[in-house]
């Protein structure tokens, strides 16, 4: 990887311009790579620890997107076993599944005989991480926390939930795209919600008007009974709306103890 980057970054200058990534900029890569390496180094054992670098990088450098296929055999011929043979399958898939079990990497639901599809989530996104960022920040440390941040008003953050949830829309699944979506709030605006990125997700002009302030856990189960989903569809969403939803009460939390915190003093 160390001979890779340099190499692409040396491509991107001689072009004259940085290629548009669905996921990531080169910027945004360094530092999620950097957030990768200080954090999740502490959360994760050295094997399912490798095999997020690896899917991290296939997902946000080469392939620019944030679900791709994976051959767990792939994955097996970039590493090394003790006796200097590839990584055998069995060794590959158990790192994964560490990564899967910490809910870092999310497996879609496949066919027999189909490739595996994965989608490889930020170190940023997930919890363990940002509470590690929380302690560092209390501690003085320079790392931005941006999980305060309004995601709904500011333009360029609302491009990185459409970026997140892959240019779909979060409910149905219909493709959308940069002048065309939407940002709908889980908890709504009229009940408090906040624009905390784990509080919005993308949404199509159909979906955003449909839903308007009723529950997403009830809207998802209509949109799936309505036939807009497949069953597996339906449940790595309603999984990602669980995850999301988890999050959020858990920042919201925190924000009216440190809202607090600054009335007493």
């Amino acid at each position: 990887m160390t001979e890779y980057i340099p190499s692409k970054i040396l491509e991107w200058q001689e072009a004259g311009s940085e290629p548009e990534y669905q996921s990531l900029s080169l910027a945004d890569f360094a530092r999620e790579f950097d957030c990768a390496t200080r954090y999740l180094s502490r959360l994760l054992k050295v094997r399912p620890f490798v095999m997020y670098l690896l899917l991290f990088k296939r997902a946000y450098f080469e392939e620019g997107k944030r679900v791709i296929s994976v051959k767990l055999s792939e994955l097996g011929e970039n590493l090394l076993s003790d006796i200097g043979k590839p990584m055998s399958h069995d060794v590959v898939r158990r790192g994964v599944n560490d990564l899967i079990r910490f809910n870092i990497v999310m497996k879609t639901p496949s066919r027999p005989g189909q490739v595996n599809e994965y989608e490889i989530r930020l170190p940023s996104e997930i919890r363990e991480v940002q509470e590690m960022i929380q302690i560092d920040s209390e501690r003085g440390e320079d790392v931005a926390d941006t999980r305060f941040d309004d995601y709904y008003t500011d333009p360029q953050k609302r491009l990185e939930i459409l970026k997140r949830d892959g240019y779909k829309c979060f409910y149905c699944l219909r493709e959308v795209q940069r002048d065309t979506f939407y940002l709908d709030h889980l908890e709504p605006r009229t009940s408090g919600g906040q624009n905390f990125q784990t509080n919005l997700v993308c949404s199509c002009k159909s979906c955003n008007s449909k839903k308007n302030a009723a529950d997403a856990a009830t809207f998802l189960r209509d949109v799936y009974r309505q036939d807009l989903l497949t069953q597996d569809e339906f449940l790595v969403q309603k999984e990602k709306l669980n995850s999301l939803v988890e999050e959020y009460e858990s920042l919201k939390k925190e924000d009216s103890e440190q809202r607090l915190r600054r009335v007493r003093k």
